[in-house]
């Protein structure tokens, strides 16, 4: 691997592309979240006070009013960002902090391993390097067709979202 060197304008383009892509991808899984938060928290309540009298439905488990309502519900919230989480593979704070060094890494290995992810827009690529590390790098245009693991392959890529700017096989 070789030092950083500056991105040329084209390639802060495509990172910024990234980014765009990678805040709509934050936008909705967010308002998915909340929703499902939502309906966590009120559908169990709305059934409780319709079906049964106040006084049933306050000692209720499911009622705002009782504790194990709210661990229930907290731990609803972190099952749901983890769940969020890995789902998504947001890099959204690693390519903001990208946009601002502007740097960019070159790498030069075979394939490991090829990952097609989040409804075939992004393309995931497992690197061994010589360390016997793995590492992960991210297409974020789609497919990448016509890559097969051990290929040898010349990747240049963003230093610290390892977001591929681009790719060559050797």
């Amino acid at each position: 691997m070789s030092d950083y060197t500056f991105m040329t304008t084209e390639e802060n383009f495509l990172l910024r592309e990234a980014l765009k892509k990678n805040k709509q991808q934050l936008t909705k899984f967010f308002l998915v979240g909340v929703t499902l938060l939502f309906l966590a928290a009120i559908v169990p309540q709305l059934y409780l006070y319709t079906r049964h009298t106040s006084i049933d439905a306050d000692q209720s488990k499911f009622s705002y009013t009782n504790i194990w309502f709210w661990v229930w519900l907290f731990s609803f919230i972190i099952a749901l960002m983890f769940a969020l989480i890995k789902v998504t593979d947001i890099r959204y704070w690693s390519i903001k902090k990208d946009l601002t060094t502007l740097q960019k890494g070159l790498i030069q290995a075979p394939l490991e391993a090829i990952y097609v992810e989040n409804n075939d827009t992004q393309t995931n690529l497992s690197i061994k390097l010589e360390t016997g590390r793995k590492r992960l790098f991210y297409w974020m245009r789609g497919q990448l067709e016509g890559y097969r693991a051990g290929q040898e392959v010349e990747i240049s890529y963003a230093r610290y979202s390892r977001i591929i700017i681009s790719i060559i096989r050797k």
